[in-house]
């Protein structure tokens, strides 16, 4: 969109009681994400965020640049940016307006400009403006800066406004109150799913089920009830997440198994079977054929093909190969109170249930631990390591806890 630039208008400030704001999340995204995006996507070329309070918070959700200089004076912010920016037209548009899509701006904009127009409404939420006719609405407003005062200004001058009526009856939707700020949610997550029934996506019951319109999820994947997929997550072919998942920035192969499982910014290779109750870590990379059970959770790791772990183990900041077997209660104990070590483990090596591995420490390929052992030194291939003191049974020494009643 050539020769255009836009102005954000955010209230980023603290959520009020029955209030929404430019930080409030529709699909785990903040709103005025959404209106950045778009603006992105309609190709404008310059965009500028005003985010009124919570400037810092409001900065972490925006790419570095986007917020305006810090300006006491918003009116004066606003001005300075045009000054910098000569172009033809302004988009103003306020940061609770997520659904104005790049089609959408693109159509008012054409139209605008086909009819000549001073200033062009958007769903009455956000409109175009000459940038001339702009700068002396600035100079008429009375009051704090906002899209709808400077449309108002717009309007007392005289100028020809016209209006872009859009068919989406989902474009002029805003967020000010918190009972709009979930009709905006539900219908969100009523575009996504849509979008994903049509592209072959089985989601058999939606209760529960929030999807972020970032997500790639491939034909043939299912989605079952009480699942959370956040972020760019990828979801392969064949694979079933849920119930009750939760997927954020994670890569999952096809044919996967994901039962009651928190994945962060993890990726699982084809044919992972996981859950229930389990956590992948950031950092963590789980190759294919690998079997993990319920009560695992797995930490910047990586893990080779066909591993098992079935229940109650802690894989943290290690290299495991192929075809491993962690029994029950392994833990890698990877944090010294001062620095992460990492541990290293072979090919076809079997870890004994209770098994201690303190790192850093390498077991070769095929070794095997005994039961019960806290491993602190490295264990060649094909050996078998029993780091535990011998049994000892003392003849009638419990009779003597016996005589005290048990509280």
């Amino acid at each position: 969109m050539k020769n255009s630039c836009a102005i954000l208008l955010a209230d980023g400030g603290a959520c009020r009681p029955g209030r929404a704001t430019a930080l409030s999340q529709v699909l785990f995204r903040p709103l005025i994400r959404w209106v950045y995006d778009n603006c992105q996507g309609a190709g404008i070329g310059s965009v500028c965020v005003f985010p009124g309070a919570d400037r810092e918070e409001i900065s972490r959700e925006l790419p570095e640049g986007a917020l305006a200089a810090n300006e006491e004076d918003v009116t004066l912010g606003v001005k300075t940016f045009l000054a910098e920016h000569p172009v033809e037209d302004v988009l103003v548009v306020p940061g609770d307006a997520p659904f104005l899509f790049p089609g959408t701006l693109e159509t008012a904009l054409r139209l605008h400009r086909d009819q000549g127009n001073t200033a062009t409404t958007i769903a009455w939420a956000g409109f175009w403006a000459k940038r001339e006719a702009l700068l002396a609405a600035l100079e008429r407003l009375s009051g704090e800066l906002s899209a709808d005062g400077l449309l108002r200004a717009l309007r007392d001058s005289g100028a020809r406004v016209g209006d872009c009526q859009v068919p989406d009856p989902l474009a002029g939707m805003r967020a000010g109150t918190l009972r709009q700020l979930a009709e905006l949610n539900r219908a969100a997550r009523d575009m996504v799913l849509d979008r994903l029934y049509d592209a072959g996506v089985d989601i058999p019951l939606t209760d529960g089920v929030m999807i972020d319109p970032r997500a790639r999820i491939a034909p043939g994947a299912r989605v079952l009830p009480g699942t959370a997929i956040l972020g760019e997550t990828i979801v392969g072919p064949g694979s079933v997440i849920g119930p009750n998942s939760r997927l954020e920035d994670a890569a999952v192969g096809a044919g996967c198994l994901v039962d009651a499982t928190y994945i962060l910014n993890a990726t699982l290779e084809d044919d992972v079977q996981i859950g229930p109750f389990c956590r992948v870590r950031p950092g963590s990379h789980l190759s294919a054929g690998v079997r993990i059970g319920n009560f695992v959770e797995v930490k910047n790791a990586n893990v080779g093909p066909g591993t098992k772990s079935a229940h109650l183990t802690y894989i943290g900041d290690a290299d495991v190969g192929a075809r491993v077997n962690f029994g029950c209660g392994v833990c890698i104990a990877n944090y010294d109170g001062v620095h992460k070590h990492r541990t290293v483990i072979g090919d076809d090596c079997f870890i004994g249930c209770n098994t201690n591995l303190v790192a850093p420490v390498t077991l070769g390929d095929g070794a095997y631990t005994a039961a019960g052992s806290t491993v602190t030194e490295d264990v060649p291939p094909d050996a078998l390591c029993i780091a535990r003191s011998r049994q000892t049974n003392l003849p009638d020494r419990a009779k003597e806890h016996q005589k005290h009643p048990r509280k």
